[in-house]
């Protein structure tokens, strides 16, 4: 009942709360309060839609409106960002708006606007806007073209089409040139990842024109003295760690490095004997591991899964052996019984009494009852020992326990018992089975930890 009432008071919270067309206009967002008005008024209907709506809807309709009619008329004739977003936000009321059952109450707003008329507007501001926008270098292009383009999209205004075909073909001609003149520059001070992007970039931008020069050629170019400058660093790396190296996680970092010089030259073939000495110094650090028994199986390959671990299927061929080993003890202890004399005083019976000023009153007298309580305890235990033994070129050896166990209580009441007290139980006597449950769930917790470490130690090896 109590979860009943809470979910009707947060319902009533949240109807009392819901957004308005009126909470939205205060806020400053006029079209979502056109949008929450609309949506108010749609799902109400026409059969339920009354004079007072009516007012409503004429209300709002006339204070948005008059508010981007104040601003086109506040704006100067070349603030052309400010003009277009308030006729954008007149197109997208005109677009809410029409076509309503209660259209004909706003024909102050639907008479006067006219969409087409709306998006000839915008188109003219967006050619204008681009006109007025003087080409200097390839920003300024690509911002004309961007203008002339968005024109185009409202309407087929005059010679937008052209406007914008010669903007863009500047733009990318001007950018082409600079990103061109820019990978010339990294290219002479040696940056040639800088370079291969730049000239890159000029061929892209272009490419809606045709080729831009050798720029693709020139950025491959580049690219490949890039990639051999890094492919040789990262060689040079793995020759001078190689020199010192002696246990199995440095020839994984040599590995590593040859392996990085290849990747980075595979573009343009091989570079010099790379790949090979990736592969075997990779192979002078695998650690191979032999693992006895069937439990646990998951968990140990799941721990030990780093690509330099390989798992051998005879002890003689590993270099490491593990072995975890853990047995079950079950324990179904004796119950155990209590047996107490317990007290309790109980009313027994009024008697008549005088007080100070010498009136008789009625006084309630308690005598003591005795009564028998007999607790009788079931209990049992479940252990589980594990332990890990790890030889060969590494060593490792831990055991733990875990223990599980549940108690119940058996309370028996005999002789002049009161009322108040029935026999009863507390806890629960668990199965072997629910007490396995628990118990292998925390050993393979513990389990893991301990694989982590020795994951963690093998990695340094």
């Amino acid at each position: 009942m109590r979860t009943i009432i809470a979910i009707f008071c947060i319902f009533l919270l949240t109807a009392c709360h819901t957004r308005t067309a009126e909470d939205a206009f205060k806020e400053g967002r006029y079209i979502e309060s056109i949008n929450l008005l609309a949506a108010s008024l749609d799902e109400k209907g026409p059969a339920k839609f009354d004079q007072q709506d009516a007012k409503r809807l004429q209300t709002i309709v006339s204070n948005v409106m008059q508010f981007y009619e104040k601003d086109l008329n506040y704006f100067h004739q070349y603030d052309y960002p400010q003009k277009i977003d308030a006729y954008k936000h007149l197109l997208t009321m005109k677009e809410i708006l029409s076509h309503r059952f209660y259209s004909d109450h706003i024909s102050f707003f639907n008479d006067k606007y006219d969409t087409s008329q709306l998006k000839q507007t915008l188109a003219k501001e967006y050619y204008d806007y681009g006109n007025y926008i003087t080409g200097t270098d390839s920003e300024s292009y690509r911002t004309k073209a961007e203008l002339f383009k968005n024109s185009l999209s409202y309407d087929n205004y005059k010679n937008a089409a052209t406007l914008y075909k010669n903007a863009n073909t500047k733009y990318m001609q001007m950018a082409a040139k600079n990103y061109y003149d820019q990978g010339k520059q990294f290219e002479q001070q040696g940056n040639y990842k800088a370079a291969a992007q730049a000239f890159s970039q000029a061929s892209s931008i272009y490419k809606p024109l045709g080729k831009y020069k050798d720029s693709d050629k020139l950025a491959k170019d580049n690219d490949k003295k890039y990639a051999t400058q890094q492919a040789q660093e990262a060689y040079q790396q793995a020759k001078q760690l190689a020199m010192n190296a002696t246990k199995r996680y440095e020839y994984r970092e040599v590995a590593k490095y040859y392996a990085q010089a290849a990747s980075i030259y595979r573009p343009y073939g091989q570079y010099f004997d790379a790949s090979s000495l990736a592969d075997t110094y990779a192979k002078k650090g695998i650690i191979k591991v032999y693992y006895y028994g069937s439990s646990f199986t998951d968990e140990i390959r799941d721990k030990l899964s780093a690509n330099y671990i390989q798992f051998a299927n005879y002890s003689s061929s590993a270099e490491i052996d593990i072995r975890i080993d853990f047995k079950s003890d079950f324990v179904d202890l004796d119950k155990s019984v209590t047996n107490e004399t317990k007290i309790e005083q109980v009313f027994d019976k009024y008697i008549e009494a005088k007080d100070k000023n010498g009136n008789t009153t009625q006084i309630k007298t308690y005598k003591d009852q005795r009564y028998n309580l007999q607790t009788v305890t079931h209990s049992n235990k479940l252990t589980l020992t594990a332990s890990i033994e790890v030889h060969g070129i590494y060593s490792y050896s831990k055991s733990f326990k875990i223990e599980e166990s549940s108690v119940k209580h058996d309370y028996i009441y005999s002789g002049n018992v009161p009322a108040k007290f029935h026999n009863h139980s507390d806890g629960r006597l668990k199965s072997k089975d629910d007490l396995y449950t628990q118990a292998k769930r925390d050993l393979l917790s513990e389990l893991n930890s301990r694989l982590d470490d020795i994951a963690k130690d093998l990695s340094y090896l």
